[in-house]
């Protein structure tokens, strides 16, 4: 994240999770667990979930949001 400021990344409320969920994504890359369709897809998926998703309440994935 102090990397990312330094190539002058804004600090802004979505940055700090964007830059976990990047790091997150890699090491699960490169462990072998999954790869990056796989991860792409999920991303949408919870991408759509949250957009039905009243504000404060749980994000429940769907397996329509899977396909």
């Amino acid at each position: 994240i102090k990397a990312a400021q330094a190539r002058g990344d804004p600090d802004t409320g979505t940055t700090y999770y964007l830059h976990w969920l990047a790091a997150i994504e890699r090491i699960v890359r490169e462990k072998g667990l999954t790869d990056a369709r796989t991860l792409a897809r999920y991303r949408d998926a919870w991408d759509r979930a949250a957009d039905r998703t009243p504000h404060g309440q749980p994000i429940e994935l769907r397996p329509e949001d899977l396909a």
